[in-house]
């Protein structure tokens, strides 16, 4: 077990970073593979990788985090989605939907959703490739620095995001892999293909990428920030794709911006849920 006041090599959270990422990092800092890292420093019996840590982060770790890296436990808190609490979403629950976060949807230890997102040029860019809190965000659809959609999945085999997997069956290798390959087929995320965006109507996407960028800051605490519209926003496109609400509203928008159509599913499911294709496509019209 490691010892000492702090971690050997004990590298702080980047920008916007996620829980999730950071503590791989640290691992992979220390010259060890994520599950025996957890294990030697929190012991078998605490089981982290069976949950959404970066929602469902019990207070011990972040606390741990904090003491064994030097960073401020205030700091070490915010890599978690509790910091979008009344503010994306009204009051945190650990069961079921919370406004505008999109769901991982796990079981047992597997992940059946694409609830982690990411911008291939972002992963590509700088030293070290690392995972935002801010792409698991359901109206985080494209990246406002580069201008591209963001991937809810590999393109290369379509499994989702799962970058604590990356060295299970690989008993031989010795350095942490990248963060920035698939987990199941090795493809390099930060060369999947770079999306431009259609920036259809400049109005709407003027004031969408504003709002992108003060939730890659983390100012969601910014005199700016209007959640009362966002609350409104997330009403209407949950209306958009109501087949019993408002079944002729989605022909009905599409109509007066003159966008074309796109596949919908048709099924009675959250708005986070859904692809991202689908959000982006409802999110604009909205």
């Amino acid at each position: 077990m490691l010892t000492g006041e702090l971690w050997p090599a004990h590298p702080h959270p980047y920008r916007d970073e996620l829980l999730s990422s950071w503590l791989v990092r640290v691992a992979h800092a220390n010259g060890l593979k994520v599950q025996t890292f957890c294990a030697q420093e929190f012991g078998n019996d605490h089981q982290l990788w069976n949950r959404d840590i970066d929602r469902l982060a019990p207070a011990w770790l972040i606390e741990s985090m904090s003491a064994k890296t030097g960073v401020p436990l205030k700091r070490a808190w915010e890599t978690t989605l509790l910091g979008y609490e009344g503010k994306l979403y009204d009051k945190y629950h650990s069961a079921g939907q919370l406004r505008w976060v999109l769901p991982l949807q796990i079981y047992h230890r597997k992940r059946r959703g694409y609830g982690l997102q990411f911008c291939p040029k972002c992963l590509a860019d700088g030293s070290e490739p690392y995972y935002r809190r801010s792409w698991r965000v359901a109206f985080y659809t494209f990246c406002p620095k580069h201008d591209v959609m963001l991937w809810d999945r590999c393109p290369n085999c379509g499994n989702g995001v799962v970058f604590h997997r990356l060295e299970l069956g690989r008993p031989n290798l010795i350095d942490g892999p990248s963060l920035q390959y698939c987990w199941f087929c090795g493809f390099d995320l930060g060369c999947a293909p770079a999306v431009p965006v259609v920036k259809w109507n400049e109005r709407t996407f003027l004031s969408w990428s504003r709002t992108l960028r003060l939730i890659d800051r983390g100012a969601v605490d910014s005199v700016g920030f209007d959640y009362s519209k966002l609350a409104v926003l997330h009403q209407f496109c949950a209306l958009m794709v109501s087949m019993r609400c408002a079944p002729k509203l989605m022909a009905y928008v599409q109509g007066r911006t003159n966008q074309s159509s796109i596949p919908l599913t048709k099924k009675h499911i959250a708005f986070e849920i859904r692809s991202l294709a689908e959000r982006h496509h409802v999110l604009g019209l909205s």
